[in-house]
């Protein structure tokens, strides 16, 4: 082994021991070879013998991490010849770590070992999204989410409890969405993210890999990758727009909002995408969609403009008054307060969707159900946040041409 290669492979792993993974300027190497054109003309031959990667500051913004996959050798090694021995960073590749090191006493650390044998730090895994429960159902751990990304850690509480076991102490600084071919959703996780985590929690995340072929969603790429954050929303972040846009609305026709006054909070577990298709995970979201939207509708809202109470046959020419539920107050009201060239339509898309959801909810309530697997659950997840997206955006077309009170204060 030469020289400059040793040295590299020796700083690597030092490096690999305290979590880091750092390469070797290659400037630091003048004082092994003196004279620069034969210290580039030895980086060249291991470039060509693929015994070391460089990685360059003029495509990556931290040349002292491989933190992107590297370029093809030719395009290394012309770069080699070239750039300011300043400006890049060498390391060893996996077939030179392997060569003298023994990297299996880092088995039970898989995803460090694959920085370890040249993995880049930004190669992602992706899991099933059974491994999220681990941590979803333990609350000592504080998982949070986002549309296409969230992040998950210990809480403080266990952190700092003398006897929660350190193993478990772990976090993930982000983790993010990804789907298969068939736009079936997986946990992906970059390998620097994996890396920090203990053992035992490394090989837990293993244990759910996918195997599937499985592509990091474009939002959580511009995010995490580009630093951009992503210009479009997920449908539930959709439905929540629009229900802001209708109280706006409805407040300035009506001098009333529709629906109660609410901030957009962090997203629930049920709500989000980060679940497996269980029937216990789709009633879980059907509860959680429902909360959205159903029990944010603002009854008194409703106060002077229709019928508050309704009157139920019980038998015996005798009546029970009850009190209508928010989505069928806010049929009647839509029906009552607007005119529609078809009062069936508005029915089946504005009205119906929200009773859907409704119905949904209030079936586990009264039976039990066996919990089963099934991508159809994943599939009617899908539908419904469709149908009740188009729900309100119908609700939000109407008002935007009802000649209210705006109107008349404009005039």
């Amino acid at each position: 082994m030469s020289g400059i290669l040793k040295n590299v492979v020796e700083n690597f792993l030092a490096s690999a021991e305290r979590d880091q993974f750092n390469g070797t300027p290659a400037a630091s190497l003048i004082g092994l070879i003196p004279r620069e054109l034969d210290l580039r003309n030895e980086i060249v031959n291991l470039l060509e013998l693929e015994h070391i990667d460089c990685v360059f500051s003029k495509r990556d913004i931290n040349m002292h991490i491989r933190r992107l996959p590297v370029l093809a050798i030719s395009d290394q090694i012309t770069e080699a010849r070239r750039e300011d021995l300043r400006e890049f960073s060498i390391y060893p590749t996996g077939k030179a770590v392997e060569s003298v090191y023994d990297t299996s006493k880092w088995n039970d650390r898989p995803f460090s070992k694959k920085l370890l044998i040249g993995k880049s730090q930004l190669d992602f895994e992706s899991f099933d999204m059974a491994v999220l429960e681990r941590y979803t159902a333990d609350p000592r751990y504080q998982v949070h989410f986002e549309d296409y990304m969230g992040r998950m850690s210990i809480g403080d509480d266990a952190f700092s409890q003398m006897g929660f076991p350190s193993r478990d102490k772990v976090s993930l600084q982000t983790f993010g969405l990804g789907v298969d071919r068939d736009r079936f959703p997986y946990v992906i996780v970059f390998l620097r993210y994996l890396a920090n985590l203990s053992p035992e929690h490394q090989q837990l995340w293993n244990s759910y890999t996918a195997g599937q072929d499985v592509r990091m969603m474009r939002p959580y790429f511009q995010s995490s990758i580009e630093g951009n954050f992503w210009k479009n929303r997920s449908a539930r972040y959709a439905i929540i727009q629009e229900m802001l846009l209708i109280n706006r609305m409805t407040d300035a026709i009506f001098g009333q909002k529709i629906f109660r006054d609410f901030e957009e909070a962090e997203v629930p577990i049920g709500i989000t995408s980060f679940l497996r298709p269980t029937l216990a995970n789709f009633e879980a979201f059907v509860l959680a969609l429902d909360k959205h939207l159903s029990e944010r509708i603002d009854t008194k809202f409703f106060n002077g403009k229709i019928e508050m109470d309704e009157e139920t046959p019980r038998g015996d020419n005798r009546f029970e008054v009850r009190r209508k539920g928010s989505i069928r107050l806010l049929e009647d009201w839509l029906l009552s307060a607007l005119k529609w060239p078809d009062e069936e339509l508005v029915k089946k898309v504005i009205v119906g969707p929200l009773k859907e959801v409704r119905r949904l909810r209030q079936k586990p309530a009264h039976e039990f159900s066996k919990d089963n697997f099934s991508l159809e659950f994943h599939r009617e997840r899908r539908r419904l946040l469709k149908d009740v997206l188009n729900s309100l955006q119908s609700m939000r077309d109407t008002f935007s041409s009802h000649q209210g009170r705006c109107c008349e204060t404009a005039a």
